[in-house]
Parts: structure tokens; C-alpha cells; sequence
């Protein structure tokens, strides 16, 4: 592979990863798998060229680059767990909501009587 289509993946790559992070932010997580192929395509490209990804191993004319790629790339994985805990919190509250619902009646003095427990025995007003 060429040095210029090695920076042309290179840059590629940085570019979907870059837009990764502005959909990230935004709040547009889903937008996010219309990467997925370009990334894949380029780590291939990459991989295929230097035999490896990991930056202390490709060529020192690349490395920095590349290790860009891989600040670029934790960033991103912080963002996305970030999304993942908070969809997890939101889900939790929701389900503890859901548990902590209510569904009765009251009594004269205020109490609660609820209706999974009187099941029953509630009298007609006449």
C-alpha cells in the first residue's frame, strides 16, 4: 500500500471518528451506525497495511496518526458508555416507578387500602 492511500485511510478514519463524536454529543447515538462500514473498512485498509493497529508497532512516520486514532476512538467509547448508563438509570427509575405504584382505595381516616389485598370486599353504596 502506497503512502498516500495509507494517509487516505488514515484520514478517513479520523473523519468517521470525528463525526462519531459531534453525533455523540449532540445526542444522535443511533446516527452513529452509518459509520460502522467506513470505520471497519479503514482499520481493515490499516490492518492489512501495517499488520497491526496498535501505534508502537506501525511505522514511525504513522505512528502519531494513528495514535491520534486511538485517543479519538477511547473518547468515543467514553461517550457511548456515558449513553449506555444513562439509558440503564432512566430504565431503572422507570421500572422502580412502575413498582412503587399505587392502586387502591382510602378510607374514611386516610389510610390506604389496596386492592390487590381486599380483593372482594368492598360493599355497593345503597
Amino acid at each position: 500500500m502506497t503512502h498516500a492511500l495509507i494517509q487516505q485511510e488514515i484520514s478517513r478514519l479520523k473523519d468517521a471518528l470525528i463525526e462519531e463524536r459531534q453525533l455523540l454529543i449532540s445526542g444522535q447515538p443511533r446516527e452513529t451506525i452509518s459509520l460502522a462500514d467506513i470505520k471497519l473498512a479503514a482499520m481493515d485498509e490499516l490492518q492489512n497495511a501495517f499488520g497491526t493497529l496498535d501505534p508502537a508497532d506501525v511505522p514511525v512516520m504513522y505512528r502519531q496518526p494513528m495514535t491520534e486514532i486511538v485517543v479519538l476512538a477511547k473518547e468515543n467509547a467514553v461517550h457511548f458508555d456515558a449513553i449506555r448508563n444513562g439509558l440503564r438509570s432512566a430504565i431503572h427509575r422507570l421500572e422502580s416507578q412502575h413498582a412503587n405504584a399505587y392502586v387502591g382505595s382510602y378510607t374514611q381516616t386516610g389510610g390506604r387500602v389496596a386492592f390487590t389485598e381486599i380483593t372482594g370486599q368492598f360493599q355497593k353504596k345503597a
